[in-house]
């Protein structure tokens, strides 16, 4: 939404408000071998995949997402990562 203001006049103070409290990063993931995924992820189920020095890891995207899960950290091929969506 823009909100124009006329020549002269001042805006009103930015008085951001906070909604929601900081969300927990996830820690300690469990990686489940790619067998598992296959046969509790559907065909059509979105994910965001990784691949770092010859290692890969797939997050589905709904892990991602909800009201209290939006961050994961993790390590990967020897590289600590935050996956996020």
């Amino acid at each position: 939404m823009a909100m124009w203001v006329a020549a002269g006049a001042q805006a009103p103070p930015f008085r951001p408000v906070r909604v929601v409290g900081p969300l927990p990063p996830i820690t300690g993931v469990k990686p489940q071998p790619a067998e598992a995924g296959d046969r509790k992820l559907g065909p059509t189920e979105l994910v965001l995949g990784v691949s770092i020095n010859g290692q890969s890891r797939a997050y589905p995207i709904n892990v991602l997402t909800g009201p209290r899960r939006e961050i994961i950290n993790d390590g990967l091929g020897g590289v600590p990562i935050a996956a996020t969506w």
